[in-house]
C-alpha cells in the first residue's frame, strides 16, 4: 500500500511538473499530449487502482467484492491499450522517416485488432490482464524507441539528444518495459499459491515506476531550462 502511496506520488509529480514546463514555456503540440496522457495515467491509478481496495476495506461497500469493482483488471486492460497506442504514436511523430511512420502506422492498428479480438473472444477482460495486450505492446514500444533512436544516430540531433523530451521519455518507456514485461509473461504465478513471486512482482513493478516517472519529470526540467532561450 505505501508502495502504490509513492508511486502515485510520482506519477503526480511528473503530471504537475510537465503541467507547469507547458504553461511556462512554448512547447510543441506532443509535449502537450504527453501531459495530457500523464493526466489520464494519474486519473486511472487513483480512481481505479485504488477502488478494489476500499471495496475490500470498507464494509458499507463490501457487497461490491462480486461486482466488476471488485477488481480492476477490465479498467487496466482497456488503459494498457490506449497507453501502448500513444506511446507508438508519440515515437512515431518523432521520426520522419515517412516509410517508418508508415511502417508503425500498419502495426498499431494491427495491434488495435490483436488486443481487442483478445478482450472480446477470451475471458481475461474481468479475469486478469492480457498478456497478448502487454506483451506485443512492450515489444511494439521497443521497436520504436530503437527506431526513433536510430533516426537520432542518422541526424545532427544526436549532438544535443540530452536536450530533447522525447529522449527521457524513451529511454524511461524502453526500460520500464523492458524489465516489467517478464513479468508478465509469468502472470500465471501471481497468486496466493506464490507469495514470494506476487511480493517480488509489488516490488518490482514499483520501482520500475518510480524510475519511469523520474526521467520523465527529469526530462521536464531539463527541456524547461532549454526553452528558456526563448
Amino acid at each position: 500500500m505505501y508502495l502504490l502511496i509513492i508511486v502515485n506520488i510520482f506519477e503526480l509529480l511528473a503530471a504537475l511538473v510537465g503541467s507547469y514546463t507547458m504553461k511556462k514555456y512554448r512547447v510543441r503540440k506532443l509535449t502537450r499530449y504527453f501531459v495530457y496522457f500523464l493526466w489520464l495515467t494519474v486519473f486511472v491509478e487513483l480512481i481505479f487502482g485504488w477502488i478494489p481496495w476500499f471495496v475490500y476495506k470498507i464494509d458499507s461497500i463490501s457487497h461490491l467484492k462480486q461486482t466488476f469493482l471488485g477488481n480492476n483488471h477490465w479498467a487496466y486492460n482497456v488503459y494498457f491499450i490506449i497507453s501502448f497506442l500513444f506511446y507508438i504514436f508519440f515515437f512515431k511523430e518523432n521520426i520522419h522517416s515517412k516509410k517508418i511512420k508508415l511502417f508503425l502506422s500498419v502495426l498499431m492498428f494491427l495491434y488495435v485488432i490483436a488486443s481487442t479480438s483478445n478482450l472480446i473472444f477470451t475471458n481475461v477482460f474481468f479475469e486478469g490482464t492480457s498478456p497478448v495486450t502487454y506483451i506485443f505492446g512492450a515489444i511494439l514500444i521497443f521497436l520504436s524507441v530503437m527506431l526513433y533512436f536510430y533516426e537520432i544516430l542518422k541526424s545532427d540531433t544526436i549532438l544535443s539528444f540530452h536536450k530533447s523530451l522525447p529522449f527521457y521519455i524513451a529511454i524511461g518507456a524502453m526500460v520500464f518495459h523492458l524489465i516489467v514485461t517478464p513479468l508478465f509473461i509469468y502472470i500465471q504465478y501471481n497468486s496466493v499459491q506464490n507469495p514470494d513471486f506476487v511480493q517480488v512482482r509489488k516490488i518490482i513493478l514499483n520501482s520500475a515506476n518510480i524510475f519511469l516517472y523520474t526521467c520523465y519529470t527529469i526530462g521536464f526540467i531539463v527541456c524547461s531550462k532549454k526553452n528558456r532561450s526563448y
